[in-house]
């Protein structure tokens, strides 16, 4: 646990204003935009994340760190090239990454859909990229994940909009939110980054979505809107939202998407989570060597499931 971490789990735990510490490891959005209007973006921006050691990064795999660490550097390299030369670009085309991974508000997430990943704002806090680093194209048998990558991209992004406009109600929405994903065979598409770029809806994979005021479909549950309220009101209980604001965020669960593929419905637990004993420990754990599908928190835990996990563990290449 990094200082920050620590001195926000202290007095955040005693009845202090729970924004008042920078964690660069929190994965809560809506402290981590809250705190992007009290202390700047520059403050919360997480890119020193991604050049820590292993050893300094227990709370998220490594190999899922250095995927999305390409990403950021790939992001950081466009912007410098935007600006030609110039110490700064125009503020809506800076783009800072302020979360490597995230669930809505924090202890919602259940499992390991329910996190996002990439999370990068513009200057004024008025765009917003959101960018899923996914890992094999297609499952064992061959048949292809992009639709629900797809889905779970699209959804993430109306659920990320819902959420700056429940939080910034006073001060109207973000202009747009788009959102996309990587796997191992495709990296970013070149006009992800362009704002004068407005991606249209077809068949090309991975799929560019974009959420405006006009088109975003409310995506929070009632479960994480209490949780956020609950959160606002431990600095003041005016910060809470009225309910008409509620209303025009809420969706509902039996709403969202039916995804259909085992490993993107989340069907694995949260990646801090043995599928053996189902003990949930302090940082993620170790895939499965060969299928890298499930998670054991020890060697013993692992042996003991083999006589069952062998039936289904396969390679990617496997037939």
């Amino acid at each position: 646990m990094d200082h920050a971490a620590l001195m926000s789990s202290l007095f955040g735990g005693m009845g202090g204003d729970p924004f008042m510490f920078l964690n660069l490891s929190g994965l809560c959005a809506t402290t981590k935009l809250v705190q992007c209007k009290s202390f700047g973006i520059y403050q919360c921006d997480v890119t020193r994340k991604f050049y820590k050691s292993r050893e300094e990064v227990p709370d998220i795999a490594w190999v899922d760190l250095q995927e999305r660490k390409k990403v950021v550097e790939h992001v950081a390299e466009w912007v410098e090239q935007r600006r030609g030369g110039k110490a700064r670009g125009d503020p809506r085309e800076e783009w800072v990454p302020i979360l490597y991974a995230y669930e809505i508000v924090k202890g919602s997430a259940k499992k390991h859909k329910d996190y996002g990943h990439l999370v990068f704002t513009n200057l004024t806090l008025t765009r917003f990229l959101l960018v899923f680093c996914f890992g094999p194209p297609s499952c064992r048998c061959g048949n292809p994940y992009h639709d629900d990558y797809d889905a779970l991209t699209k959804l993430n992004a109306d659920r990320w909009f819902s959420l700056c406009k429940y939080l910034w109600h006073d001060d109207g929405p973000p202009e747009w939110v788009k959102a996309t994903y990587t796997t191992d065979e495709y990296f970013l598409d070149p006009s992800f980054l362009d704002s004068t770029v407005t991606p249209t809806p077809g068949t090309r994979k991975p799929g560019i979505y974009h959420v405006t005021e006009e088109t975003f479909v409310p995506s929070l549950v009632a479960s994480e809107i209490d949780r956020i309220n609950n959160l606002l009101s431990q600095r003041s209980k005016d910060l809470v939202p009225p309910l008409e604001v509620r209303k025009a965020v809420e969706g509902r669960k039996r709403d969202r998407p039916n995804m259909t593929s085992v490993w993107i419905a989340g069907e694995e637990s949260s990646p801090r989570q043995c599928a053996f004993c189902e003990k949930v420990g302090p940082q993620a754990m170790p895939t499965c060597s060969r299928c890298k599908l499930v998670r054991y928190c020890s060697k013993e835990c692992q042996k003991a499931a083999w006589k069952t996990h062998k039936l289904v563990c396969k390679t990617p290449n496997d037939p």
